[in-house]
């Protein structure tokens, strides 16, 4: 039993002293070795659906010659990043007028096609008279492409009106909507394409913008839907056409087919890119707007030297909202430039790991899932500070204060967030995610991590000490062994029965 119970002791040892060297050998700095910098898709479930959404952040803001805008609100932002250049009461609810055309064209164009043909009807005729018009006519057929230059270009409320009841009687499967119940369908999706886009301070009653206590926006929001409505190349062509003069529905059918269809010339009322003395020559839509209430609006864009600009302007007194779009395109032009502050895949640092499977690495890469880009003051990029802080979940910090990452992290998965800062103030703040798959540590690859990298951990300085620890242990249990071993001898050894030929039975001898 004695014997049974050494050996276990025995192996016990072992085991645990091929732990210990397995520790050793190594150092406790990062090791990138054969690490994976691919990312999973990591899209938030409660964005899945929208792939053209828009987060807006602030840049740095302490840029110079910052323009002095007439606006009750307003807002400058580059797309591609989501930078806000200049805001002024970006969020304040205001009434967006026929800004309000563009959202209806996004909704448009997620139930229709360029080239599908609509058949006009009473519905042109649910607008108020003093409503800005395309001129369409009961019965006529036209294409969606040139409804939608007929709602951005003229801005016509009647367009406004033909797509809400095409969109709606789609989506019901049912052509004898009346116009009421078409409105309030569309109403219905107008806001929620607006807050699948990220929308805080926003809600539509109707497809056109005309005066309705309960149709409001704001800067910011609308914003939002102008970067989205650029991400559609039709849409993006006709909100910088000057005009539009053709057949409605392009020529397609003789009248003597029986199809009625009408012929257009339309005129742009953006004074940004028609030629007139507010023209500004980088200018390339989008949208204008006006009733009493929301006072003189325009959403613009810029393009130059391969970069976009956004401006919303509401409540400009003409010619307040030109003047105001240009200046803010100058300012953003010339005093921000473009600042990549990180790309996808990129390794930011790896971390050193814990309770993890060694056999796979002892650190992590630490990546972002997609290009960082910011725009900052012309002339600070070079001073931006980026830190790391790790979601606790996944920290492990040890009595030294050294920082490790635990197991087990999914490939992709968010573990942390990076900040970038310029004097201690915050540019961005973005999320920062695992390059590959930690499995947590067994002591079946514990065992296989010892064996599989034993020569480079025994001839370390470390692995030699461990050796030494373990050649004494081994010593010490041959001579614990040893020890049992006589001693159990001499016991056995001390009382024998001998058996003498002169006389019957034995006599016991005791033997010292």
């Amino acid at each position: 039993m004695k014997k049974f119970l050494l050996k276990k002791i025995s192996l016990l040892l072992i085991v645990i002293l091929s732990f210990g060297i397995a520790g050793c050998g190594k150092k406790d700095e990062p090791i990138s070795e054969n690490i994976e910098n691919d990312v999973q898709d990591t899209t938030p479930l409660d964005a899945a659906a929208v792939s053209d959404a828009f987060a807006l952040h602030a840049a740095f803001s302490q840029a110079n010659n910052v323009p002095e805008v007439t606006a009750q609100t307003a807002i400058l932002v580059e797309p591609s990043s989501g930078t806000i250049l200049f805001e002024k009461g970006a969020k304040e609810k205001m009434y967006p007028a026929s800004t309000t055309k563009m959202i209806t064209a996004l909704v448009t164009m997620d139930y229709f096609k360029e080239d599908e043909l609509i058949t006009i009807g009473s519905e042109i005729n649910e607008v108020s008279l003093d409503s800005s018009k395309a001129g369409h006519i009961v019965g006529e057929t036209i294409t969606i492409k040139n409804l939608i230059r007929g709602l951005i270009i003229p801005s016509g409320n009647d367009t406004a009106n033909v797509l809400a009841a095409a969109v709606a009687k789609r989506v019901q499967s049912n052509d004898n909507l009346t116009f009421a119940e078409s409105q309030k369908i569309f109403a219905e999706l107008m806001n929620k394409r607006a807050k699948e886009l990220g929308a805080v301070n926003t809600h539509f009653t109707n497809a056109h913008g005309y005066h309705d206590e309960n149709h409001y926006s704001c800067a910011y929001d609308m914003a939002l839907f102008a970067c989205a409505y650029l991400e559609n190349s039709t849409l993006k062509e006709i909100a910088n056409e000057k005009s539009f003069a053709g057949n409605g529905a392009d020529n397609m059918f003789q009248q003597s087919e029986g199809m009625k269809t009408q012929n257009y010339a339309w005129r742009s009322h953006n004074l940004l890119i028609t030629d007139n003395e507010y023209n500004y020559s980088y200018a390339s839509g989008i949208k204008t707007g006006f009733t009493n209430e929301a006072g003189d609006c325009v959403a613009a864009a810029a393009e130059k030297d391969g970069e976009t600009l956004v401006a919303i302007i509401f409540n400009s007194p003409d010619p307040g909202r030109w003047l105001d779009g240009k200046n803010l395109f100058e300012f953003g032009f010339n005093e921000y430039e473009r600042a990549e502050l990180g790309k996808t895949a990129e390794v930011l640092e790896s971390m050193p790991l814990t309770k993890h499977n060694r056999l796979e690495g002892d650190t992590l890469d630490v990546v972002f899932n997609q290009d960082v880009v910011t725009y900052l003051p012309t002339g600070t990029s070079d001073g931006v500070e980026k830190t790391i802080v790790y979601d606790e979940k996944y920290l492990d910090v040890n009595k030294d204060g050294v920082s490790k990452l635990k197991a087990p992290i999914a490939k992709g998965e968010k573990i942390g967030t990076a900040t970038f800062q310029i004097d201690s103030k915050t540019v961005l703040s973005e999320d920062v995610y695992a390059g590959r798959e930690v499995t947590k540590g067994t002591i079946l690859s514990s065992i296989k991590y010892f064996f599989k990298n034993f020569t480079s951990i025994v001839f370390s300085k470390k692995g030699l000490m461990g050796l030494a620890g373990f050649i004494v242990v081994i010593v010490l249990i041959f001579i614990i062994f040893r020890i049992v071993s006589n001693r159990r001898k001499r016991y056995s050894r001390g009382y024998t029965f001998q058996k003498h030929s002169s006389r019957k039975g034995g006599r016991r001898r005791r033997r010292f």
